[in-house]
């Protein structure tokens, strides 16, 4: 961990220089603002602090080291309805191999209604078409298994009437969990590139600079998050968020943007998500922007595995990996009405599998369909008497460890 940290004021200290430099150099002007605009539903309901989250697809707008965090491959789509019918929509590709390079693909277009051109003597002179339309790859690659790095290339081309620009940009970024459980770090910069040429004049990219903290309280139910961000064309301003999930499956978020910007002014966020089977995903976020206006903002996201990905399977894992990985040290059982509730110590960075078995028959069967994130699961009491054996496993990159120590569980 020595090495990482280091690498830490390494980055912080190239990229504080450049920052300074830009932002003598430019600030107060900023071209192709489409490249920091909120593109993401579910981010924009944080009011963008996503920077330490980036636990999803989304990493690639935020943080692109972030895309290590992907359990499943994903296509997103999002759609933004913003003020005088301007609308953004999105695709988001992405897929983390190996658990080590998790890697994304994404088309945005920004569309505006025509705008009456007029001349010097106020005559018309035809509609002009406004748009821009970003590419950006993204990758996220794990150095350790609490540090990853990031990196995003991105091509955008700009229509303004008769003017047309292209060019590169590039985003870096890091992740990492650090020592204190649930709280995770994260710091990026975005829009690295040369200037961009409208018509005769040069005009430099909306380099921006990110940093932020996130952390899951409550057994993992609440998710708190903050953003401080920096522009080159404006001060630096800071984003708060947080994110209360139920059973894994309804979603309620909330943010608010603190300005430093000329008055104070109060702009929260609220949004909503729905995880159905966790494979079919609905988003929804609300803005009210105190000088543009209403925002809708709507994404839907399709989770599945890819058909050669790896199944998980006790018997192939070889032994020497048991003694890198543990189980959880203690597994509980709680009686309920109907239901007995499991819970197990949390082994970090690990999913995991819930296994049963009854007095005198040695197969173990699984109760989970798919590796569990949370160390809790609940099932229904057997309806035939006798003495039943839970265990619980730990799952991390493709590995299962050993059994758990077991425990009893009597049906009378």
């Amino acid at each position: 961990m020595r090495s990482i940290y280091l690498l830490i004021i390494i980055i912080y200290i190239c990229f504080s220089t450049l920052f300074a430099q830009q932002t003598h150099e430019s600030a107060g002007s900023a071209s192709n603002i489409f490249l920091r605009s909120e593109l993401s539903t579910r981010a924009s309901a944080f009011s963008g602090a996503f920077t330490a989250v980036s636990d999803d697809e989304n990493a690639i707008f935020y943080n692109p080291a972030g895309l290590v965090n992907m359990r499943m491959a994903a296509v997103a789509l999002n759609h933004t309805q913003w003020f005088e019918d301007i609308t953004f929509e999105n695709i988001i590709l992405a897929y983390n191999f190996d658990k080590r390079l998790g890697v994304g693909l994404s088309v945005s277009h920004m569309r505006m209604p025509p705008i009456q051109g007029k001349d010097y003597l106020g005559q018309s002179t035809g509609d002009i078409s406004v748009s821009s339309t970003i590419f950006t790859l993204g990758l996220g690659y794990k150095l350790h298994r609490s540090f990853y790095i990031g990196l995003g290339v991105k091509y955008f081309m700009d229509n303004l009437g008769s003017y047309r620009a292209n060019g590169l940009a590039v985003d870096a970024g890091v992740y990492m969990y650090t020592a204190l459980r649930g709280l995770t770090w994260g710091f990026s910069v975005q829009n690295l590139g040369s200037p961009i040429r409208y018509d005769m004049a040069n005009e430099p990219l909306p380099l921006t600079f990110r940093t932020g903290l996130a952390y899951k309280l409550f057994s993992r139910l609440v998710r708190l998050a903050v953003d401080v961000v920096k522009p080159i064309d404006r001060d630096y301003y800071i984003n708060a968020g947080m994110e209360f999930t139920y059973n894994e499956i309804f979603s309620i978020r909330m943010g608010n943007q603190f300005s430093t910007q000329n008055e104070f002014t109060f702009q929260p966020t609220a949004g909503a998500g729905l995880n159905i089977n966790k494979r079919y995903i609905i988003d929804y976020t609300f803005y009210n922007h105190v000088y543009l206006g209403i925002t809708h903002k709507v994404g839907f996201t399709l989770r599945f595995d890819l058909p050669d990905k790896k199944k998980y399977n006790v018997r192939a894992i070889n032994s020497s990996m048991h003694k890198k990985l543990y189980p959880p040290a203690r597994v509980s059982l709680t009686t309920l009405t109907d239901k007995v509730l499991v819970t197990w110590t949390t082994v970090y960075e690990a999913r995991y599998n819930v296994y049963v078995r009854i007095s005198g028959n040695g197969t173990w069967v699984k109760l989970n369909k798919s590796p569990l994130r949370s160390n809790k699961t609940q099932f229904k009491i057997p309806k035939h008497k006798g003495t039943y054996y839970i265990a619980v496993t730990s799952i991390i990159n493709d590995a299962e460890s050993a059994f758990s120590k077991e425990t009893v569980l009597n049906v009378d």
